[in-house]
């Protein structure tokens, strides 16, 4: 039987030591930096509004209640979040939908934006942790400008009403199904007196 000796635990404190530290500078560096990023995320997300609807001046949260909020996502069509667009009178320009799908390799976040006659006036899409030069492609102007002008009243169908990215089908396709959420979600709101 062979006797223990410190110097074989030695690497392994040595490791223990060196993961501990990388952990503790970790968390110091996300704590420092979290306000930060909130702050740009926000900035980013009110950037992409303001695109939208240029001649806004306000962009309030729409409230809904907790049962129309469980029904509405009983049907699957609960957008993340809901903002009308007033402009500098008060008047409703329109209602901005951000929508999160999973596409190729990461989330597909649409922000779209839908007038009081129920046209789509734009969409903005982020595919942030999506497979670089394919399912990025879905935040391209090409792909996005074609949901322009399309109304909410019939779903919106990939390569009938828009054509998807070339070699991003699943990518595409995520981000059309968070476009007919949102179109859904406007039609639901819209029978309900709420929008």
């Amino acid at each position: 039987m062979q006797k223990f000796k410190f110097k074989d635990l030695l690497p392994a404190l040595i490791l223990a030591l060196i993961c501990g530290t990388c952990v503790f500078l970790l968390a110091g560096t996300y704590s420092l930096t979290k306000n930060e990023i909130a702050k740009q995320e926000e900035e980013g997300a009110l950037e992409r509004k303001r695109t939208i609807f240029p001649d806004a001046r306000s962009f309030d949260p729409l409230q809904v209640s907790d049962d129309i909020k469980a029904d509405m996502e009983a049907k699957g069509i609960m957008p993340d979040e809901i903002y009308f667009a007033h402009d500098e009178h008060g008047k409703v320009l329109g209602y901005v939908f951000v929508n999160t799908g999973f596409g190729y390799a990461g989330n597909i976040v649409t922000t779209t934006g839908i007038d009081t006659e129920g046209k789509i006036v734009m969409v903005i899409a982020t595919a942030a942790s999506d497979t670089p030069k394919l399912g990025k492609e879905v935040e391209g102007r090409p792909f996005l400008d074609g949901f322009t002008g399309l109304s909410t009243d019939k779903e919106i169908i990939l390569n009938k009403d828009v054509s998807a990215v070339s070699g991003a089908t699943i990518s595409s396709r995520a981000a059309t199904g968070c476009i007919n959420r949102a179109r859904e979600a406007y039609l639901e709101l819209k029978e309900r007196g709420l929008v």
